[in-house]
């Protein structure tokens, strides 16, 4: 290799360097606010959700459709979560792998699957696997204000209030130990009456006045309570995106440094071969003489 070449790559690998150094630096910074965001948004939809399952308990006359299962279950939905920006590691490619195998495990009981993704990533992975795409929303604030994703939700969430769906699960990936993260597919409709105000066991009785009616009431909290979920799983999903992107640019930075030492070494013994030669044809010359 000549030494021009060994001289243009560390000036390339440098370039690159301070790209990823800077992408690493900025995710590093967003990383902290945007878990202290999905975190502190999880105690508002288990509060909400608590309230109405309540409520829900305190009027057994009412059924809300939230709560109803169909059996067997021959129409789902599924919403996939993914991110709008690449160079995240594999934050996208293992959800839309485990996306892909349950899809085709549904296909193979015989179960339909309709499907909205959220964010750019997860389009084309979807698309090209053969799945029937019904919703899809991108380019996500950085805010993740949820009128931006609210349209595609709402398609498998009417779906299902209309029995179009048996059920409906999203896909996302959230945090389980700082950096590390786990790809989830989680059940969110019909809901799971697990969340019970304490007490002794004795039926609750009814404790609130509604306006203008109780099942209007619990319907409303419900529905609240499944955007809640929705838009927590986006956040979690963001805060996961920000920690994958700081360990893989942390780790291409890690790389770059590698590549710039050995090709520094390289550019040294070749230039330290190139000064030999010279003095060995000048010697040789002189010799001649």
């Amino acid at each position: 290799m000549h030494i021009r070449e060994i001289q243009a790559k560390i000036k390339s690998i440098g370039t690159t360097r301070k790209i990823t150094r800077a992408m690493e630096m900025l995710a590093r910074a967003k990383a902290p606010a945007a878990r202290k965001r999905a975190g502190s948004f999880r105690p508002y939809a288990e509060h909400m959700r608590a309230i109405a399952l309540h409520m829900q308990a305190a009027n057994p006359e009412f059924v809300s459709p939230f709560l109803r299962k169909q059996v067997p279950v021959r129409r789902v939905g599924l919403i996939v979560v993914s991110t709008d920006r690449g160079l995240c590691g594999p934050l996208n490619s293992r959800l839309l792998l485990q996306c892909v195998e349950r899809l085709a495990a549904w296909d193979r009981d015989a179960i339909g699957a309709r499907v909205s993704v959220v964010g750019a990533r997860g389009m084309g992975p979807i698309a090209r696997c053969g799945a029937e795409v019904v919703a899809h929303s991108g380019a996500l604030s950085q805010a993740l204000h949820f009128e931006s994703f609210f349209g595609t939700i709402s398609v498998p969430l009417g779906e299902f209030l209309q029995g179009e769906l048996d059920e409906v699960y999203i896909a996302y990936n959230r945090t389980t130990r700082v950096p590390e993260f786990e790809p989830r597919i989680d059940r969110i409709l019909p809901l799971d009456a697990q969340l019970h105000p304490p007490g002794d066991g004795a039926p609750p009785t009814p404790d609130y006045l509604y306006e203008p009616d109780t099942g209007a009431v619990i319907e409303t909290l419900l529905l609240r309570y499944v955007e809640a979920f929705v838009y927590q799983a986006v956040a979690e999903n963001s805060a996961c995106e920000q920690y994958a992107r700081m360990m893989a640019m942390q780790t291409a930075t890690e790389n770059a440094d590698r590549l710039i030492h050995d090709l520094t070494r390289v550019y040294q013994k070749t230039r330290q071969a190139q000064i030999t030669t010279e003095l060995c044809e000048i010697i040789a010359g002189a010799a001649a003489l």
